[in-house]
This record gives C-alpha cells, structure tokens and sequence, in this order.
C-alpha cells in the first residue's frame, strides 16, 4: 500500500469519526431538548455591572443560590463540587429547591432533579444578630448559602435584542423553560414574557 493511499484511508476514518461524533452530539442536543422534563425558572435582577455581553444575556435564578439547611449529605460542601437539586413546585406554582446533595437523588413524586455546580460557598449568617448589624462568621458547616451554576447562565440572542430581554430580567419578568435530562443535565429551552413564548432554542 502506497503513501498516499495510507494517508487517504487515514483521512477518511478521521473524517467518519468526526461526522460521527457531530451526530452524537446533534442527537443528545435533540433528545435533551425534546425531554419531557422541563422546570420554569424566573430570573432575578442581577449587577448592573454584569450588563449585556455581545449577543448574550446573562440570567441568574432563584435557584442561583440555596441554603446549605437544604443540603441532605453528611460530609461539607466545597467549591468546585458538582451536586443535585431537588425542584419541587410552591403553592404558587413556582419551581423551588427542596434538597441538595453531592449524590443522585430520587426525586419525589413531580419533582425534577438538575444538576450543577457549586461556584463559591458564604458560610455567613445569613442575618444580622440583636448585637450586630452585619453577617458573621459562624462555626456551622451547614450554615450559609451555596452559590449554584448549572450551565444556564448565559443565552445567544439575535443582535440588538438583548437590551428588552435584559429589561425583563431585572424586572424579575423575565422566565425561562429548562429542559433537563435523566442525570440532570440541564438546556434552555426557550424565554418567556407576560406568560408568552419569545425565544426557542433551535434543535441544533
């Protein structure tokens, strides 16, 4: 066998393997925004600062951030750490977080469970004290906030439409469809306004 034909038969399994890979990727893009596994988030105002990046919109949820007196395991949280959330509905329908743990859990009945990452823990009193005005510090592994992203946090838009998305979001008008698969890996699904559909994410 030739040089040449080495090289060309070596090329082409490059190449299958590459088209194969494009279509696992399409295909697990297509199945995880087809589940039938979605929560409806509402975003939260975030910094000023933190404006509008190119054609991105930043989001930032309600479940963004969890109190560790969610958390179900033994062992202390860390940064860095992936870990699991229970969503539950409220009263009023909103998706709020009922448990938290570093494990896959089995959700309750018409709960979902998304997965995420912890960005930075606030192991402070969540409160003032009759004493001080300010959080402290306190000795409580388990006290504090966990600083949550499930890779959600940022959404493409078509150019010069983020401003009124943007608008939205720090009037906490602003919700978002979460498609989530069985590991809880989560996906924008689409945006939503005044209880209407704005935005679809396209399949691929």
């Amino acid at each position: 066998m030739t040089g040449s034909r080495r090289f060309a038969i070596g090329l082409g399994v490059l190449l299958a393997g590459q088209i194969a890979f494009l279509g696992w990727m399409i295909a697990d893009r297509v199945s995880l925004l087809g589940s039938d596994k979605v929560v409806t988030l509402r975003t939260m105002p975030i910094d000023p600062r933190d404006i509008f990046r190119g054609d991105y919109v930043v989001l930032r949820y309600d479940i963004s951030d969890i109190a560790l007196t969610a958390y179900k395991g033994t062992t202390d949280l860390a940064e860095g750490d992936t870990v699991y959330v229970e969503l539950g509905k409220d009263k009023s329908g909103e998706w709020r977080p009922v448990g938290l743990d570093t494990r896959m859990m089995e959700p309750a009945e018409g709960n979902h469970i998304i997965r995420g990452r912890i960005t930075h823990i606030d192991r402070r009193n969540p409160g003032p004290t009759a004493e001080r005005k300010e959080p402290r510090e306190v000795p409580c592994p388990f006290c504090g906030t966990a600083h949550i992203a499930y890779g959600i946090e940022s959404y493409f838009v078509p150019e010069g439409e983020g401003r009124d998305i943007e608008t939205a979001r720090n009037r906490a008008e602003l919700t978002v469809d979460v498609a989530l698969a069985d590991d809880g890996e989560a996906a924008i699904k689409s945006l939503g306004m005044d209880g209407k559909t704005i935005y679809n994410e396209p399949l691929f």
